[in-house]
């Protein structure tokens, strides 16, 4: 479950083929005559015409019926095929396996700069406007991404490093610290998720901001902080405002932020990545 929550204020948890007709026109009648004996009396014709018309009719409607059938055969012929059943069908996303991030046993790789932040910008859709890295951490001292009590926390829950980055976001200019704590197994990284809660709306302990931000986020009561675990892993971010102004819990910009950096790029990009099975 993600959760965000300002700096020195309440928590705020926030589970962030149709088918042209075809028509057929009745075939154009064409009278016939021939010659006939003279007879007294007026002439009467046999009413033959509107049974030619009524077969032309039949004939016609008959042969769109037989072009209909045809065509919705074709339709869910090719409609089956991109389900996955014909022969050129696209291959099926990758398997995932939550089993395989469920401890830093099963996961025993560990995070490099280069795997969290292998570019100077973060694009998470193309042609949108990048988050600018501005510069990258990496250490086995978790508490050097913390402050307060925070630390002690995930010292004992077997944090073996932090990696993070610096980045300015694309919109509003907000400065952002987020990161990616590597603990024990998924029951260390959603204790410490829990707890952080606690810590954070009490003043007790917070995760601490890079750069410009200040390193201590507890002498920066404007900031916001957002995290959750995925995995054995626990991911965070810590989100200013260019003008130091106060981060509010529902400031819209905080709030993509920490949808953008924490669910989907370090979830979803990221974390996700070594959740598939080979």
């Amino acid at each position: 479950m993600l959760t965000r929550q300002a700096l020195g204020g309440p928590a705020l948890a926030r589970q962030a083929f149709a088918r042209q007709g075809l028509t057929r026109q009745a075939p154009p009648q064409h009278r016939q005559t021939r010659a006939a004996a003279p007879r007294r009396g007026p002439q009467r014709r046999a009413p033959r015409e509107p049974q030619q018309a009524l077969q032309s009719l039949m004939s016609g409607m008959a042969a769109l019926i037989i072009t209909s059938i045809v065509g919705l055969s074709a339709f869910f012929i090719i409609a089956d095929e991109r389900r996955g059943h014909g022969g050129d069908s696209a291959a099926p996303p990758p398997p995932v396996s939550s089993l395989a991030i469920s401890s830093r046993a099963l996961d025993d790789k560990p995070l490099t700069q280069g795997e969290v932040f292998p570019e100077q910008e973060i694009r998470l859709v193309s042609g949108a406007a990048p988050y600018q890295v501005t510069m990258t951490h990496i250490d086995t001292d978790c508490q050097i991404a913390t402050t307060g009590d925070l630390g002690a926390l995930l010292a004992e829950n077997d944090c073996s490093q932090v990696v993070r980055a610096g980045l300015t976001a694309p919109f509003g200019g907000y400065q952002v610290t987020a990161g990616i704590f590597n603990l024990a197994d998924e029951g260390s990284a959603a204790l410490v998720t829990d707890k952080a809660g606690d810590l954070v709306e009490e003043g007790r302990g917070s995760f601490a901001a890079m750069g410009g931000l200040g390193s201590d986020p507890l002498a920066e009561p404007l900031a916001q902080v957002g995290w959750h675990s995925r995995g054995h892993f626990l991911l965070y971010c810590v989100i200013a405002r260019p003008d130091g102004q106060l981060v509010a819990d529902d400031d819209p910009y905080a709030e993509r932020i920490t949808a953008d950096l924490v669910e989907q790029y370090l979830g979803e990009t990221i974390v996700a990545k070594r959740a598939i099975e080979p």
